[in-house]
């Protein structure tokens, strides 16, 4: 070691000047990599907490705007709501989102220095109101939305958690309880050609399609310009709605905000607070053509015609209106063909009368032992000779049990309606045996042609709609006959375009 140094004391002035570069180098590269080795200690800055609490409620406050949906007109706690959110952050924009004008008014003034940031928003139609008055978004200039329900008070921590959260994951929404309040994570499936909306349990709760119980709903704005109507009464239901076809997912944040006074105390306004919701979902459902609701506890709601109603398809020329739009049958007109098929096989058999499903009607019950989805009536044939023993057909009218019996004024074929206002039906083909084959006595469609008798020597039975029906033995066969070979195969493949092309 003396040695080497020595050289380097006598060694040449380069080399020295090089050793001491890569001294310098090596001492830069330990500094940078072990930070914590300071050679010259700074003392460390302490900001106040009341400091560092402004700053995070400025920041908070440019980035999020609060809006309030729900609350009820006659009776809320959206003034104390509306207080706790300018307290904890007295710039931060808060928006009300009324119906109509506001009646009782809300218990605060508007034109109050402190609450300079909040607005209260009629989006009732008004004919000299400009597109962006009624436009709820053009009320909103913030990247995120923090949709909170009547009577609830913030938490600081909770919210700067939940806006975290929501930049980690840019494409979801974030459910925040109030209070005690148990949320239900939920699965929606919207089947459009169905008519049908089924809700169902998501135990994981790792990503839902919507959430039930008492919560916030924290979520980009960018998203909600997706939506046609993002604040659409029943609200949070219609917003979940238009998430799920979107495939926009909502989590549930662990931390929860505060519940405010107690509402709906009493049991008036508890009934007018539901009656309120009944008619919204009504409207939203009609708006969007939902006739069924299935709950998570497989309960079904029927949101379609009912006996005393009229049905849901207009008067068919050609082609329904439904296949036109890609749909099915309405469930609630389906199922009032099956009552009213059940109810004429009925009639027919008491009276002792011949009869079995024709085309349509048996191709749906060798596919799926039913009707066939897009069905607007149901078919059954009876022999012409025994049309006279069922006194319905002979008198028609109203029977009782509320279906009305009609011979068709033009043509030699019967018709049995539901009721007087909800006209589906089920028709009655009477043939007539001629030379070992059944003629039409009329022709109604252009698949009403003639089939061998043995069809029906004897009849067989099928399952219909719930219930055993007899049909022509061989029904694949006379189905070929009545619609073109491998009538069964096609149907499956073609679906609605087998009959309406």
């Amino acid at each position: 070691m003396k040695i080497m140094f020595y050289r380097f004391l006598r060694g040449r002035f380069m080399f020295k000047i090089y050793l001491l570069l890569i001294l310098i180098v090596i001492f830069s590269l330990c500094t940078y990599l072990i930070p914590q080795f300071k050679f010259y200690p700074i003392a460390p800055i302490t900001v106040s907490p009341n400091a560092l609490q402004s700053r995070t409620s400025k920041h908070l406050s440019k980035l999020i705007t609060v809006v309030f949906r729900q609350f009820e007109d006659f009776e809320n706690d959206i003034a104390e709501s509306v207080q706790s959110f300018v307290a904890a952050f007295p710039n931060m924009p808060v928006v009300v989102f009324c119906q109509g004008l506001q009646y009782p008014p809300f218990q605060f003034s508007a034109n109050n220095e402190t609450l300079r940031n909040v607005r209260i928003i009629s989006l009732e139609f008004r004919l000299d109101a400009s597109p962006q008055e009624l436009n709820p978004l053009s009320h909103i200039f913030t990247e995120y939305v923090l949709f909170v329900p009547d009577s609830t008070r913030v938490s600081r921590r909770v919210l700067q958690q939940v806006v975290l959260a929501t930049i980690a994951f840019p494409t979801q929404a974030i459910a925040i309880g109030i209070a005690n309040s148990r949320l239900i994570c939920q699965q929606i499936k919207w089947n459009y050609a169905d008519w049908t909306l089924q809700y169902s349990k998501n135990p994981s709760r790792a990503l839902c399609d919507a959430v039930q119980g008492q919560h916030a709903i924290f979520i980009r704005t960018s998203l909600l310009h997706k939506f046609p109507q993002p604040v659409a009464f029943p609200f949070p239901e219609s917003l979940y709605l238009q998430a799920t076809v979107r495939n926009i997912k909502i989590q549930i944040a662990d931390g929860t905000f505060g519940a405010g006074r107690s509402l709906l105390k009493s049991p008036a306004a508890k009934q007018k607070a539901s009656r309120h919701l009944r008619d919204y979902r009504i409207g939203l459902y009609r708006q969007l053509g939902i006739k069924t609701v299935i709950r998570e506890d497989n309960r079904m709601q029927w949101f379609g015609c009912k006996r005393e109603t009229q049905r849901c398809f207009s008067s068919v020329q050609g082609t329904p209106s439904y296949v036109l739009a890609g749909r099915n049958t309405p469930p609630c007109c389906r199922k009032n063909i099956r009552r009213t098929a059940a109810h004429v096989l009925h009639m027919l058999l008491q009276a002792g009368a011949r009869c079995w499903l024709e085309t349509t009607s048996l191709l749906g019950a060798v596919v799926r032992g039913d009707l066939l989805p897009w069905a607007e009536y149901a078919e059954i044939g009876i022999h012409a000779s025994d049309v006279l023993r069922v006194s319905w057909l002979q008198r028609g009218g109203v029977d009782p049990d509320g279906f009305i019996w009609e011979r068709a004024t033009k043509g030699h074929y019967y018709r049995v309606a539901y009721s007087a206002s909800n006209r589906v039906y089920v028709l009655i083909l009477p043939f007539s045996p001629r030379n070992g084959t059944m003629w039409p006595v009329d022709w109604v469609m252009a698949h009403q042609k003639e089939f061998p008798e043995r069809h029906l020597h004897p009849l067989a039975q099928i399952q219909f709609a719930g219930h055993q029906a007899p049909a022509p033995n061989d029904a694949r066969a006379f189905l070929d006959l009545k619609l073109g070979n491998s009538a069964v195969e096609r149907c499956n493949k073609l679906g609605s375009k087998l009959l309406y092309p």
